[in-house]
C-alpha cells in the first residue's frame, strides 16, 4: 500500500506556495473558532505526497454520508468480480418493488436516479429492519425526479446487497474493500468511546425538520455518545448502512481518494471511467462539481467529491491529481460550511500550482 507521506517540502518555495499554506494554517488553526468543533485537513497529490496538512493531526470522526463513496466503490469491487453486478434491474432481486423501480439498474440507486425520494423516518415507519425493503421498494417513497440526491437509495443498494449475498454490508465493506486499500484499522462501526475518537455535538435537530416536512412528528434525541452514529436511520438499522454509519479519520479519506485518481488495488482505470461517466449533479458516488456548491469555482468542472452532514469532505482534482479533504465535526448545524470549503479548496489548489509553478486551465 502507498502511504500519504507526511514529509514536507525541503526545497524552497514561492512566496504564493508560503503564502497559500500561512492561509491554511490560519482557515484551521484554531480548535473551536470557525464552523467545527473538531477537524483535521490535508492538501495531498494522488501520489501520496502531503502539500499541506492542518496543525491539529486527526482522531477517528463520524463520516455521516461520506459513508457513500466507499459505498460506491464497494458496488464497483463487487460489480468488477461478477458477485453483483450493477447493471442487474432492481427487479431482478427484489419482486417486491413496484414500476418503475423494479426497471432501474443497481447503478441507478448509487447515481440518485432511481426515482426515490430523499430521506424517511424509517423507525417511525417500520417496527423491524426487514420491513424496510418492503417500505423503500413500494410506492410510498417513490417519484422523485432523476438527480433527487436520496439516502434511501443507498440504504436500499446496502439492504439489497445483503440480501443477495447473505452477509452484513459491513462484513462485505470490511472483506471486499477496506482490507484491501490497507484500512481495517482506521474505518469501521461505531467505535465507542476510545480515545482517539472524536465527539459528535448535534442532536437529531436536522432530523426533527425533515419529519416534520413530511407530517411525521419525531421526538428529541439528544447528541449521541462518543463513538455513536449521528444519523438516526443508521444507528437503527445497526450501525451501518449504505448512506452512512461509518467511521474513519483523515487518512482514511485521503486513502480512498487516491485509489480513485490512481487506481490500482480495488479499482481500474475503466470502473473509475465508467463511474464518473453521464451527465446530472451526481456520478456514481460522487457528486459534480457546483460552482456555489461545496466545491467552488476553484476546481476545475471535472472534479468530484463528497460531503458528510457532520462536517466532512473529499473532493478530488483529477487534472492536477489533487486531493482536499476535511475530517470534522461541526459545532452547530450553522454557519453553513460551503463557503469554508470553497475557500480551503482555493487555498489548496493555489498552493498545489505555486508548488508546482504552473496553473492548468480550470476547464
Amino acid at each position: 500500500m502507498r502511504k500519504m507521506s507526511r514529509r514536507a517540502r525541503q526545497t524552497p518555495e514561492e512566496p504564493a506556495a508560503s503564502e497559500s499554506r500561512m492561509a491554511l494554517d490560519r482557515l484551521f488553526r484554531v480548535p473551536g473558532e470557525g464552523p467545527w468543533g473538531a477537524v483535521a485537513a490535508a492538501v495531498a497529490t494522488a501520489g501520496g505526497e502531503r502539500l499541506w496538512a492542518s496543525p491539529e493531526g486527526s482522531g477517528r470522526f463520524d463520516l455521516a454520508s461520506l459513508t457513500k463513496p466507499f459505498v460506491a466503490t464497494l458496488a464497483l469491487v463487487l460489480d468488477r468480480t461478477g458477485r453483483l453486478p450493477l447493471g442487474l434491474r432492481v427487479g431482478s432481486l427484489l419482486p417486491e418493488a413496484v414500476p418503475p423501480l423494479a426497471r432501474r439498474s443497481l447503478a441507478a440507486l448509487l447515481r440518485h436516479r432511481a426515482g426515490l425520494r430523499a430521506w424517511a423516518p424509517l423507525p417511525r415507519l417500520v417496527r423491524h429492519r426487514d420491513a424496510v425493503v418492503r417500505l423503500l421498494a413500494g410506492p410510498r417513497f417513490q417519484g422523485a425526479p432523476p438527480g433527487t440526491y436520496s439516502d434511501l437509495g443507498y440504504i436500499l443498494w446496502g439492504l439489497t446487497a445483503e440480501r443477495a449475498l447473505g452477509e452484513p454490508l459491513a462484513a462485505l465493506l470490511a472483506r471486499e474493500l477496506l482490507a484491501p486499500l490497507g484500512l481495517a484499522d482506521r474505518v469501521g462501526l461505531s467505535p465507542g468511546a476510545r480515545a482517539n475518537v472524536v465527539s459528535m455535538p448535534l442532536d437529531n435537530r436536522r432530523e426533527r425538520e425533515l419529519a416534520r416536512a413530511l407530517g411525521i412528528g419525531l421526538g428529541r434525541r439528544p447528541a449521541p455518545g462518543r463513538g455513536e452514529v449521528q444519523d438516526g436511520n443508521a444507528r437503527w438499522l445497526g450501525g451501518c448502512a449504505g448512506h452512512a454509519g461509518l467511521f474513519g479519520d483523515l487518512e482514511s479519506l485521503l486513502v480512498l481518494g487516491q485509489e480513485w485518481l490512481a487506481p490500482q488495488r480495488v479499482l481500474t482505470p475503466e470502473l473509475v471511467r465508467r463511474a464518473l461517466a453521464g451527465g446530472g449533479p451526481y456520478a456514481l458516488g460522487w457528486a459534480r462539481r457546483r460552482v456555489r456548491g461545496s466545491a467552488g469555482a476553484a476546481l476545475p468542472a471535472t472534479a468530484f467529491g463528497h460531503t458528510g452532514f457532520t462536517g466532512g469532505s473529499l473532493w478530488l482534482d483529477p487534472e492536477r491529481r489533487l486531493l482536499l479533504a476535511i475530517a470534522g465535526h461541526r459545532r452547530a448545524l450553522e454557519p453553513d460550511l460551503n463557503p469554508w470549503r470553497r475557500r480551503f479548496h482555493a487555498l489548496g489548489i493555489a498552493l498545489a500550482d505555486a508548488a508546482r509553478g504552473s496553473s492548468p486551465a480550470a476547464g
